[in-house]
């Protein structure tokens, strides 16, 4: 027997009614969304998202009475709008609590099953309203739906690249070899100008030839002259002898700290999805808007921004609030992060990026695995994979 599945609208975290859909629709139940005129514009995202007939998903708008909402208007709004005989799954999360207790006022009257569904735990309870609070008949099931980075982005209404994700440049063993050259200072000054003249001049450019940026005869290039000696200290083989294409350059310039931080979630955590450099949008933010490492898991959105230093306050509190921005754009549902080589020897980072919501890990507690091993299990409790 098909059924209605009712959702209240809640704009700011489509997530719940997103979830509670994908547990208990069934080929031929119609969809029932009851939301205010501020929030409906979210009906026909969540309808996208969903993938289902249109024509099977109705929706009951409550409109301000005198630029106020009033519970008897909104009852008999909703009241005029359902059918006696007709079975409702209603999911009580969404809304705020004045227009909850309306909703479930009014579905008392029907044939109605009572759900909350808490992304937070990733549980779905079921619940009967009676007189009774002692006969412990609420029902909880885990929700079974994980979602991926692209459902996720679609569901906010982000337009991202996640269909063609940033692929791997070298194999993770040598980003680790990487990793232990630069954090354990392995790499001298000279090393550090060359990723810096790198960085600075050639990032972006499609291909540069080894020999000719040693000793250019163009006045528009920088010379590096010990960049073939560099290459070779670090035991790096381009792809095509003599010569760096763009994805390698980019891999050098910090490019191999993100494919480590990548390879790192990846086998510990093992994620639902992850990606490296997806770009997202929403018409808000113009520039900064790419994502170094970002994962699913457990329906949660992890967002992490890999720097392999960071020169000074100015330059830090610049990617704080990039990291904010993109925070907003996500509309605060995600867990961000900053993974940085820096040492923080004071603790004042840490403190800055805490205060903006963000967990800021260092150098220490990149190269201590106890502390590293800290850090992957916070990520995990958040998540609460059941």
């Amino acid at each position: 027997m098909s059924k209605t599945i009712v959702n209240i609208i809640d704009k700011s975290n489509p997530l719940p009614a997103y979830l509670f859909t994908k547990e208990y629709y069934e080929e031929g139940d119609e969809l029932l969304f009851i939301s205010t005129e501020e929030e409906a514009g979210c009906i026909q995202l969540l309808t996208k998202q969903l993938e289902v007939d249109e024509t099977l998903v109705k929706s009951i708008i409550v409109k301000r009475y005198e630029d106020k909402f009033l519970y008897e208007r909104i009852c008999r709004t909703i009241k005029g709008e359902l059918i006696p005989n007709k079975k409702y799954y209603l999911n009580l999360a969404g809304g705020n609590r004045y227009m909850t207790l309306s909703v479930q006022h009014v579905f008392e009257e029907f044939d109605t099953l009572f759900f909350y569904t808490q992304t937070r735990e990733n549980l779905i309870v079921k619940t009967i309203f009676d007189h009774s609070i002692y006969d412990d008949d609420d029902e909880v099931y885990p929700i079974k739906h994980r979602m991926n980075l692209k459902e996720y982005f679609g569901l906010y209404g982000l337009e991202s690249d996640v269909d063609q994700p940033r692929q791997m440049v070298q194999e993770t063993t040598f980003s680790q070899h990487f990793f232990t050259l630069f954090s354990q200072n392995l790499l001298g000054q000279g090393d550090y100008q060359v990723m810096d003249i790198l960085r600075e001049k050639y990032r972006g450019w499609k291909y540069l030839i080894i020999s000719e940026v040693e000793n250019p005869h163009k006045e528009y290039m920088t010379p590096i002259p010990n960049l073939g000696k560099f290459l070779n200290y670090i035991g790096f083989v381009p792809e095509r002898k003599g010569s760096l294409q763009g994805n390698e350059i980019d891999y050098l310039t910090g490019g191999w700290f993100e494919e480590y931080v990548y390879a790192l979630i990846k086998n510990v955590l093992q994620p639902d999805d992850i990606a490296m450099g997806v770009h997202i949008s929403n018409g808000v933010i113009k520039h900064n808007n790419e994502l170094d490492v970002c994962f699913m898991k457990a329906n949660k959105l992890f967002v992490i921004e890999c720097k392999t230093g960071v020169a000074s306050e100015s330059y830090f509190n610049e990617i704080v609030y990039k990291v904010c921005a993109l925070k907003e754009v996500l509309l605060g549902t995600s867990n961000s992060y900053i993974f940085s080589l820096k040492k923080d020897h004071k603790g004042s980072w840490k403190k800055t990026a805490k205060y903006m919501g963000i967990t800021f890990c260092d150098w220490l507690n990149l190269t201590k695995p106890e502390l590293m091993k800290n850090i992957l299990k916070s990520m995990d409790k958040i998540a609460k994979e059941n």
